[in-house]
């Protein structure tokens, strides 16, 4: 592997030759370019695996006696041996499969080119006419001449130790990129925050104006300006390695934020208050300290920032019409959510950033008010380990360049910190820093998702509209007791890339189907699941998520694509294709029973996919299955709070935006009552 490319010139012509079979068309030098820049994005350790596998693969036709390596081969052969290691016994091979399946499918039809060629007619920038509302300041000059609450901002900016002196002796309230000092910092708060996501932005939010505070935010701070609708350009801009984050064997894809905002920034603007039987078997199993009264009154304040309202009837656009008339003619039930969207333009960009904010995410509702109260942000500084003793918390952190490069530290001194960096990264982050017990990155819940695709006779262009209006709720029996069920989901990043690695199958089969993007409707099984995984640090940091379904939740799985399968029939649909690898598709309910009876639910057989990680540091009484207390305390960690999903003692069930805010203002109102 180069250091600078990303891909050797070696390397670079194997990918092409996967890319050529695996999409069953020609691959350029555009295909290697558009894979390097998804490759700069990985970890290195990621990036030496990778330059294994190419070689491997490189080499692979010389282990069945052929006197030829990879590229060598014609377009068919080489499908044969990417098939027999997609199909093999052997989990490595399965393994390598699909982490270059993902890469090379992502590069090859996430450029607009051949996204052209599919019918997909790109972005609407430039094109379509959509005002840009305005947005809250949050850089510091648009925060300047605001009245400033007593005490706000006075924590400076020194030279952290050995180092020269700061830009700046202090640091206004306001969004900061680290990466712009000539210098490190050193940064003193009564609290600091890590991540601003969902969590972080609503501990923030309650946080200031009462302490003062400054949070620091590994990602950068990018704005409607940034979002310019281009899917390879906005997973590696919003998404955590570029949207090709994945459980540690690489059997489950794991869509994860970054960024000022975190998460909300991608989101599709579901508003899902907390289930009754989840809110219940918390309390009961869990201790959760929050009654009816208060969920209602911590839900009602949520749905009030971020605007929620009701989806407009005309903005179903036909990937969810198509799901409400497969439920209806079944009779299942099925729910029209809130949202929170001002006037959406229906571009159907959600999960690439709102580039008219018209989309209230974190960074355009609790932030600006964070920030209006005294708040300090420190973009692009990602914390890599928590010091000192209680009372006397020090956060160092890495500044990073806008390309992800570390540039130099910054170090926040605070004698409390709230961790919301989200549910693969504070446990990471907490076992890096010796902090907590054993449960820390424990009880991993991935709310795994199988997607289902289907073909109409009409458009559907799924690509397009609001995303996710239209919810079936029939088989969702967690809604009632907290156990058991899933729901129907439609998918929301229906563009050629994403939907080119979601899709099953490989070479001229899997051609065959991105021919018929415009007619092909998507929706998820969203699986309420009981498995318990866990999270690890590895050697250079970053988390490690091992998890795979356990028999009962892959029952319900299977369970769950057979009914969504027949949902589609039901609605009209000419063909279903199952997320099974090497399944054919389906016409019939018949044939439905018949290829499922063939399939197993093994890694890499089966695709399954996450957007919502949680649990892995779960609140509770009983301090054997809990890493923080019930009010999110970390135990054995005096000052040290989780704010974010990872707090959820069972999976959620539904989207967890609302949860999640609801829970991180419950803990930063703990963290202000115990005078922390």
């Amino acid at each position: 592997m180069s250091s600078t490319s990303g891909l050797s010139a070696r390397a670079r012509r194997v990918l092409l030759a996967a890319a050529e079979a695996l999409a069953g068309g020609p691959a350029g030098e555009e295909v290697a370019r558009a894979a390097e820049a998804l490759v700069r994005r990985l970890p290195a350790a990621d990036r030496r695996q990778l330059g294994v596998l190419l070689e491997a693969v490189r080499l692979a036709p010389l282990a069945h006696g052929r006197l030829a390596t990879f590229p060598a081969l014609s377009p068919a052969d080489r499908e044969v041996v990417l098939r027999s290691w997609a199909e093999s016994a052997v989990p490595m091979l399965r393994q390598g499969a699909t982490a270059l399946r993902a890469l090379a499918l992502l590069a090859y039809y996430g450029r607009e080119e051949e996204g052209a060629e599919l019918g997909y007619d790109g972005p609407w920038l430039g094109r379509v006419p959509v005002a840009v509302l305005p947005a809250p300041p949050l850089s510091p000059a648009g925060v300047a001449g605001r009245p400033m609450p007593a005490g706000r901002g006075r924590g400076g900016a020194e030279a952290a130790p050995g180092g020269p002196a700061p830009a700046r002796a202090g640091l206004a309230a306001g969004v900061h990129a680290a990466g712009r000092y000539p210098a490190d910092l050193r940064l003193r708060a009564e609290v600091c925050v890590i991540g601003t996501g969902a969590g972080g932005a609503a501990a923030l939010a309650r946080l200031a104006g009462a302490r003062d505070v400054v949070a620091v935010e590994a990602g950068s701070h990018a704005q409607a300006r940034d979002f310019t609708q281009r899917e390879l350009e906005m997973l590696a801009l919003l998404y955590q390695e570029a949207g090709l984050r994945a459980t540690a064997d690489k059997a489950i894809g794991i869509l994860q934020g970054r960024g000022v905002g975190g998460s909300t920034l991608h989101n599709t603007g579901l508003v899902y208050p907390t289930p009754r039987g989840i809110a219940e078997r918390w309390r009961r199993e869990h201790g959760l300290p929050l009654d009816d009264a208060d969920l209602e009154r911590r839900t009602a304040a949520v749905l009030e920032t971020l605007a929620a309202v009701p989806i407009p009837e005309a903005r179903i656009n036909p990937n969810n019409a198509v799901v409400r008339r497969g439920a209806e003619a079944l009779g299942w039930r099925y729910r029209v959510p809130l949202h929170n969207r001002v006037e959406c333009s229906g571009c159907g960009y959600c999960m690439l950033g709102c580039a008219y904010n018209r989309k209230s995410n974190a960074s355009l509702t609790y932030l600006p008010r964070a920030v209006a109260a005294g708040a300090r942000v420190l973009a692009d500084a990602r914390a890599v380990r928590i010091e000192g003793r209680a009372g006397a918390r020090r956060v160092v952190c890495e500044r990073l360049d806008g390309a992800g490069k570390v540039v130099g530290r910054a170090v926040v001194e605070a004698p409390v910190v709230v961790v919301a960096a989200g549910a693969l990264d504070t446990p990471a982050l907490l076992r890096r820093s010796r902090l907590g017990n054993g449960r820390v990155g424990r009880g991993l819940r991935l709310h795994p998702a199988a997607l289902v695709h289907a073909e109409f006779a009409e458009p559907i262009e799924a690509w397009r509209g609001l995303p996710q209006s239209v919810l079936v709720e029939e088989f969702a029996s967690f809604m009632d007791d907290g156990y058991g069920g899933f729901i129907f989901i439609p998918s929301a990043g229906n563009w050629p890339g994403l939907t080119a690695v979601a899709a099953a199958g490989m070479g001229e089969a899997h051609r065959r189907l991105m021919r018929q993007l415009p007619r092909i409707a998507a929706a998820a099984v969203l699986l309420h699941d009981e498995t318990e995984g866990r999270v690890r640090a590895a050697a250079d940091g970053r988390p490690l998520a091992e998890y795979w379904p356990g028999r009962p939740d892959l029952a319900e799985l299977r369970r769950g694509i057979e009914a969504l399968a027949r949902l589609y029939l039901a609605a009209g649909a000419e063909r279903v294709h199952l997320p099974f690898a090497a399944a054919a598709p389906v016409a019939s309910e018949a044939e439905l029973r018949a290829e499922l009876s063939r399939r197993v639910a093994a890694p890499h057989r089966l695709t399954l996919n996450s957007v919502h990680p949680q649990g892995s540091c779960a609140l509770g009484v009983d301090p054997h299955r809990s890493a923080t207390d019930p009010y999110g305390e970390v135990r054995g960690a005096p000052g040290v709070f989780v704010a974010d999903a990872s707090l959820f003692p069972t999976s959620v069930g539904v989207p967890p935006q609302v949860s999640i805010m609801m829970l991180a203002d419950a803990v930063a109102e703990r963290v202000l009552e115990s005078g922390s």
